[in-house]
């Protein structure tokens, strides 16, 4: 997933958003599509599928961290 895709999950998980900037709509509909995110009440909020994406990096990253070190 490329990482501007991934940051906007992270901030949708962490606080859902009633309103997407203009140039951040592809984003949100190529995530909503995948079933990362979705619109509800509170505005756009990550989907439990989407923290099951932001935990897979997470543990890439932290794996990756350890091997270099």
């Amino acid at each position: 997933m490329p990482e501007q895709y991934l940051a906007l999950l992270k901030s949708l998980a962490l606080r859902p958003s009633r309103s997407i900037a203009h140039n951040l709509e592809p984003i949100v509909v190529a995530l909503q599509n995948a079933g990362y995110v979705t619109c509800g009440p509170e505005g756009w909020i990550a989907t439990a599928a989407g923290c099951a994406m932001i935990q897979e990096d997470r543990g890439r990253w932290q794996a990756g961290a350890a091997a270099s070190s």
